[in-house]
């Protein structure tokens, strides 16, 4: 989803510590955990609530609407570059129930802060948000916060939200919708330079692995078109200094991730271990502490809940 989504979800969630982590990594329109970020480092929409993820490649398959993780029988991978090669592979292993333009992809996405090594007011701290997420982007978007079981005193809000027209509230223009990324070339080079565009946009001045990398990033935090997916996951595979290692997501989930690690910290895309489909990622800034995002529940729906036409458009990603 969006910028100003994920400022709002961490505004309320850190409203009374300081920020955990400068702004990196954005799901992205998407996640819940940019906010914190933002006006630390400015990103794009990622981690979106983080738009983190997930979805378009999901290995997937449907019923009624929902979407249904198949399980794909690997070998255990024995570097990065092969579990992205392998999550590359399982988004397209079965056929994804394509959205039409004028309906909406709703999941839930989930976030949560941990101290790392004692570093002091940083949670541990969950939040939940559900999602409406128009697919072409031309209709308003819908975001449901809920207090979590660990501070219910948190407040539930609910938040209608459009796209704005020029850069957001972030100064960096709203990333592709999910119609706009199905237009993206799978072509290596072609897409290798979108991405670094795009990651170019929230880190100017970086290396040309660095941007794509951020680029990478930025468009896996939202649901992504299974061709493009896979072909995102290739060019990734090819990038330097990514890592393999065993994290757990949001969720508790146990999973394989890719991480790659600069001088501000180490951020992580983790996978299923089985599937391979895309769970979440993390970010982990020394001093600062651990952020986890995982989008669970997809689904693909033609309207929005009938409490919404309640709400009025306040803000725009």
């Amino acid at each position: 989803m969006n910028d100003l989504t994920d400022l709002t979800e961490l505004r309320d969630l850190f409203a009374d510590k300081p920020h955990p982590t400068a702004d990196r990594l954005a799901p992205a329109r998407a996640a819940l955990l940019a906010e914190a970020r933002m006006k630390q480092r400015p990103r794009g929409r990622a981690v979106g609530l983080w738009r983190l993820m997930l979805a378009g490649g999901l290995v997937a398959a449907t019923t009624a609407g929902v979407i249904a993780v198949q399980t794909v029988n690997f070998s255990a991978p024995v570097s990065a570059a092969e579990v992205l090669r392998l999550a590359a592979e399982a988004a397209t292993t079965t056929p994804w129930p394509e959205p039409r333009d004028d309906q909406y992809l709703h999941y839930e996405r989930i976030a949560e802060t941990r101290s790392e090594k004692g570093v002091p007011n940083v949670g541990p701290r969950h939040i939940t948000g559900e999602v409406w997420e128009s697919v072409d982007g031309s209709r308003p978007e819908l975001l449901w916060h809920k207090p979590s079981k660990s501070r219910p005193q948190d407040r539930e809000y609910k938040e209608l939200l459009t796209r704005c027209p020029g850069p957001g509230p972030t100064g960096v223009r709203s990333g592709p919708s999910y119609a706009d990324l199905r237009g993206w070339p799978t072509d290596q080079e072609q897409l290798r330079h979108k991405l670094a565009e795009r990651g170019n946009e929230m880190y100017p001045g970086k290396d040309a692995a660095t941007r794509t990398w951020y680029g990478v990033r930025d468009v896996l935090g939202s649901p992504v078109p299974p061709k493009q997916q896979a072909a995102i996951f290739k060019i990734a595979a090819a990038l330097p200094g990514i890592e393999m290692e065993e994290l757990k997501d949001a969720t508790g989930k146990s999973g394989v991730a890719v991480t790659r690690v600069d001088n501000q910290g180490r951020e992580s895309l983790i996978f299923d271990k089985t599937s391979y489909v895309f769970l979440g990622g993390q970010e982990l800034v020394p001093g600062q502490g651990r952020e986890l995002w995982s989008v669970t529940r997809l689904q693909i729906t033609d309207v929005l809940p009938a409490w919404s036409k309640s709400l009025k458009p306040e803000n725009c990603v």
